[in-house]
């Protein structure tokens, strides 16, 4: 006997019947499953996108058959006698919607309890989506979207319907409520009638799992309910199906739902062919563009925004971010989805809120190395920061110049380069939390960091107290590609002219160390502190254990609270943590709170200085597995 699936109700075979079933009806099945994952393929197996799609297949057809549920024609009926409309409005036409906002770039904001892989967004089993949608609407979105799947994401069709209701009470008259999007995986004329019937004005059509003549036939039934469909797309091909099924709105998943890997570059390739195919799409203002475009995912800052109004996108879907922010209202606000917020030269103090940071460990670093041949362990194994450490008074300082020399030429050597990295600099004035997660791409792409096969470490000279003179010394002698501060110099000290390199500030996090754990102070007052300081200065944030009593900054071996961590990028920080780091523990560092970055140095030695190879093997490959896994969402 078959086993169910994972986490499922069904075995694969019942999945794999369901979703082949997708497209037995096409005249011409090779054509219209063209773009299919894994078609015609019989040692395929299903993505996570197809297994829930073919869990919802399976779940609507148990509905359908089931006396007592609604049924089709009942739905349409009650669309067709206008009850609902009747109470709570006519529906809105995306598109309409979308084109309306102009200059400013819409925005969809996401209502989501969970998800399949980094579990629920938030620890209030109880929050109203009504609630949040209204907060959502209050700060500037346009549209609402509401995902309703219930086994993997926690949703429902309560959900939508409370969002649409709430929403409609709390516009003003004048006003225009913001459009609601049912998100999920639609399969039939059922899901999106029952949309309907729940108040939604629009719903999601992903093209990855629909095959073309589905897909047109799922469009032509929403016009037919006033509803103009979201279209989902990823690859070049998904966009020729899109349009040949006669898609107007057009959203662009920067994850592959398959694979999972982001890059936010594909809302670019897709602006591409279209303007190769000659489509009118521009977020301009014409009231005749005959497609809308929208991104969907990666995105949490105002220069995300700014990067896709540069190139005529009309919306942004922003998710995750938003439901784990500590203030959404006030991070929707510092999306600058007006032009001329973004252009401001002071746009907010340094203690605002931004979208939560969600994008899940980018960065591993090595620190403490000393030796060429230690530095090349860690760069084969794919660190992105290698860390020399110029402190005399550390068990891990660099025997002399020379040797940093040698392992600078080492990592340089690895990384296919001849010289320190060029690092760009800000385009315009920004608050210190816009100008840090700007840096934070910044470094990412600088390393290559899931962009690429090919790992470019840099070099990181870390110092503590000690003379700008020396420091920048050190960086033109050595040739060091980043700096990082890690004694009391302060913020402003960070600024590239004192340091020579783009520096990387330790904030220490005071923590009493007893036999058996380690407590963290008064989080809430360093967090506050923390942002009250903040400058644009650094171009990284690093949290360090700091024992109290101890002098000495680093190198303690003991962890503090990770979910101090995790509260900071909840305001929209990304950072990196150190401290206590092992391989026994990368794992759940990764998980538990998915920082930016995370830093070793005595977790993987055999002595102060002297690394264990296999220890930082296992680090870094634990460390870049763990992210993967987690980032692996929808």
């Amino acid at each position: 006997m078959e086993e169910k699936s994972n986490n499922n109700d069904f075995t694969s075979a019942e999945l794999r019947i369901a979703l082949d079933g997708l497209w037995k009806d096409s005249d011409d099945a090779d054509y219209d499953a063209r773009h299919i994952y894994g078609y015609k393929d019989d040692n395929h197996e299903m993505s996570m996108l197809q297994t829930i799609t073919a869990t919802r297949i399976l779940d609507y057809k148990a509905i359908q058959e089931d006396n007592d549920a609604v049924s089709l024609q009942e739905y349409e009926r009650r669309f067709q006698e206008d009850e609902f409309v009747k109470e709570y409005g006519p529906t809105l036409d995306l598109g309409e919607v979308i084109r309306s906002q102009y200059p400013k770039m819409a925005l969809a904001a996401e209502f989501k309890r969970a998800s399949p892989s980094k579990g629920k967004m938030t620890n209030d089993d109880n929050v109203s989506a009504g609630d949040q949608a209204v907060k959502y609407a209050a700060a500037g979105a346009n549209v609402i979207s509401i995902l309703t799947e219930p086994k993997w994401f926690l949703g429902s069709l309560d959900d939508l319907q409370q969002s649409r209701i709430r929403t409609q009470e709390q516009t003003a008259e004048g006003q225009r409520r913001p459009a609601i999007l049912r998100k999920e995986f639609v399969v039939n004329e059922y899901m999106i009638a029952e949309a309907a019937a729940y108040g939604a004005d629009t719903v999601l059509l992903i093209v990855a799992v629909l095959p073309q003549h589905l897909l047109k036939k799922l469009i032509d039934f929403s016009r037919k309910l006033n509803m103009e469909p979201l279209v989902e797309v990823h690859a070049p091909i998904e966009l020729d199906v899109a349009l040949e099924a006669g898609a107007k709105v057009i959203g662009v998943n920067n994850r592959n739902l398959h694979t999972f890997r982001m890059d936010l570059r594909t809302t670019e390739h897709v602006v591409e062919q279209l303007t190769q195919l000659n489509k009118k799409f521009q977020h301009d203002g014409s009231t005749t563009n005959e497609y809308a475009l929208c991104s969907l995912s990666g995105m949490s800052t105002a220069d995300d925004v700014d990067r896709y109004r540069q190139i005529g996108v009309g919306m942004c879907l922003i998710g995750e971010s938003l439901m784990r922010s500590s203030d959404p209202q006030c991070a929707i606000t510092n999306l600058c989805l007006h032009p001329d917020d973004y252009k401001k030269e002071d746009n907010s103090s340094s203690n605002q809120v931004g979208a939560a940071y969600t994008r899940g460990t980018q960065l591993v670093k090595v620190c403490g190395i000393t030796s060429s041949e230690d530095a090349l362990v860690a760069c084969q194994a794919g660190a992105n920061l290698i860390g020399i450490i110029f402190v005399p008074k550390s068990k891990r300082c660099i025997p002399n110049v020379d040797c940093a020399k040698e392992i600078v030429e080492t990592v340089r050597n690895f990384g296919e380069r001849q010289e320190a990295i060029q690092y760009p600099g800000e385009e315009k004035s920004s608050s210190p939390l816009s100008s840090l997660q700007s840096s934070a791409s910044k470094l990412e792409d600088l390393t290559q960091c899931n962009r690429g096969s090919l790992s470019r470490p840099l070099v990181v000279g870390v110092f503590q107290n000690q003379a700008p003179e020396y420091i920048r010394q050190m960086v033109q002698e050595c040739g060091l590609d980043l700096v990082q501060l890690h004694g009391k110099e302060g913020m402003e000290a960070c600024n590239v002219q004192n340091t020579g390199a783009p520096t990387i500030r330790v904030v220490d996090i005071d923590t009493t160390a007893s036999d058996d754990s380690t407590t963290t102070t008064d989080t809430d007052t360093l967090i506050a502190s923390l942002f009250d300081t903040l400058t644009s200065d650094p171009v990284a944030i690093l949290l360090d254990t700091s024992i109290k009593g101890s002098k000495d900054g680093g190198g303690t071996g003991v962890t503090f609270d990770w979910s101090l961590a995790e509260k900071i990028q909840n305001r929209g920080l990304p950072v990196l943590i150190a401290g206590g780091l092992k391989p026994s523990n990368v794992k759940d560092a990764v998980e538990s709170v998915r920082p930016w970055g995370v830093d070793v140095s005595s977790g993987v030695e055999e002595s102060p200085g002297q690394k264990d190879v296999d220890k930082l093997r296992d680090f870094v490959r634990i460390a870049k597995q763990t992210a993967t896994e987690t980032s692996k969402g929808f």
